[in-house]
């Protein structure tokens, strides 16, 4: 709406001269937010509707799956018949030169996992296990280490 005539010095009116009113920094925040969601809604229904190239593969067996070379599948028939001879050790598994043991408490009623480490060459061990004092671990890494050497000069 048009502002109303100013007198000029004279005091005879002047042209109308229409001035625009500023917006408020409400408005100009709502509008330019406004954008901001359609230019970013935009985007995201572009994205959404991009076709992308698939392709399905099938296979008879996992990608996971890593045939056991012969000296690891004799390292676990070696780690299994040393198990067996450690009577606190439950469960062994392994997965090359590397061993995972579930050994009885001494209370019996629970069990507890060890870490073992082999070095394929020399039979060494790194092994980690959440009791100290604990002899079962011990005794397994002998058990197994005399059973590697006995391969070895067999």
């Amino acid at each position: 709406m048009p502002e109303p005539s100013i007198p000029d010095e004279d005091g005879e009116n002047a042209a109308s001269v229409e001035t625009a009113k500023p917006l408020s920094k409400k408005k100009i925040l709502l509008g330019i937010g406004a954008v901001a969601v359609v230019t970013v809604g935009g985007l995201l229904i572009k994205l959404a509707r991009k076709d992308y190239a698939t392709e399905d593969i099938e296979t008879a067996e996992s990608l996971d799956t890593r045939v056991p070379t012969p000296a690891e599948l004799e390292f676990a028939t070696i780690v299994r018949a040393a198990a067996e001879s450690v009577g606190k050790i439950m469960n062994v598994s392994t997965s090359g030169f590397t061993v995972e043991a579930k050994i009885r408490s001494n209370s019996g009623r629970g069990t507890w996992t060890a870490h073992f480490q082999f070095d394929e060459e020399t039979g060494h061990c790194h092994y980690s296990h959440p009791y100290r004092g604990a002899t079962a671990p011990l005794f397994f890494i002998e058990e197994v280490q005399r059973r590697l050497s006995e391969a070895a000069t067999a």
